[in-house]
């Protein structure tokens, strides 16, 4: 039953994505212009925009190229340098319905920035593979993607009512908080997390168990935790009226109260909590 819930959830996540997709390349091509950067001038790339989204391609080269599309010029982010630093800003014309406005930045395969930050009120992310050392994702009714993050220091991503959905995560921490919108993190090596949503489901799938106190917690939605099971780790348990699946041990039970296991050795401990939902260990 977890597994035909897994598949149907990965699904529409899939279903999600490509209507986003969708949305943006049906837009006529109407390039208004192309900029390109050295590396070394692009340490930091920083966008606070509204309703414009945003896609991040890898490729081979030796330059980060940012290209806008629009039916309008006027519409379009500016882009301000400072200090290796690029900044892409909203304009202060308001895009209505009828415009668009979409971003696409061409970054080379395996370069490492200091931050990658990006602000939006509406817009959605959809980025291939982002390398620094600190990354940070927000967008108030918007979806954020990333099939690859790699970061020395912490990622942290959040949303109102968006899907938020990293495929591969490798770094010390991460932060991830979702108000309405369902969070899903697969291949993740951490040290330790924080994840929440509101009313949604929470999917982590570690590699690795952490090494410091972690936690999921969803007010109305599911947790479900997926980890290898050689891995030694403490578990807590609180919840007001779901269930506890656990199925490493092929156990179920009611997870009402507070109940702590220990997997193997035992270690870090990893906290799920919900006031509503079921939670799983797989």
């Amino acid at each position: 039953m977890i597994h035909n819930t897994r598949k149907a959830f990965t699904l529409l996540l899939a279903l999600a994505f490509s209507f986003i997709l969708f949305a943006q390349t049906s837009q006529p091509s109407n390039l208004i212009f192309r900029e390109s950067y050295r590396l070394a001038d692009v340490q930091n790339l920083i966008m606070a925009l509204n309703s414009e989204n945003v896609e991040i391609r890898n490729f081979r080269g030796y330059k980060v190229t940012i290209e806008a599309y629009s039916n309008n010029s006027s519409k379009c982010p500016v882009i301000k340098r400072s200090n290796k630093s690029i900044f892409i800003e909203h304009s202060n014309e308001h895009l209505y319905k009828t415009d668009y406005c979409d971003l696409v930045i061409y970054i080379p395969y395996d370069f490492q920035m200091n931050s990658f930050e990006f602000i939006s009120d509406s817009g959605c992310l959809a980025a291939q593979e982002i390398w620094a050392n600190k990354v940070t994702a927000r967008s108030n009714s918007g979806s954020v993607s990333f099939e690859s993050i790699t970061t020395g220091d912490t990622f942290s991503a959040s949303s109102s009512k968006g899907i938020l959905k990293v495929d591969r995560f490798s770094g010390e921490y991460f932060e991830i908080t979702n108000e309405n919108g369902s969070v899903e993190m697969n291949n993740v090596r951490a040290e330790y997390f924080n994840a929440s949503s509101g009313s949604a489901e929470i999917f982590i799938q570690l590699s690795e168990t952490p090494i410091a106190a972690s936690q999921l917690k969803s007010n109305r939605g599911n947790i479900i935790l997926e980890i290898p099971q050689t891995e030694s780790f403490n578990l807590m348990v609180l919840s007001n009226s779901g269930t506890f699946r656990d199925n490493i041990r092929n156990q179920r039970s009611s997870g009402r109260g507070e109940h702590e296991y220990k997997y193997g050795r035992g270690g870090a401990l990893i906290t799920m909590q919900t006031t509503s939902g079921d939670i799983t260990l797989e």
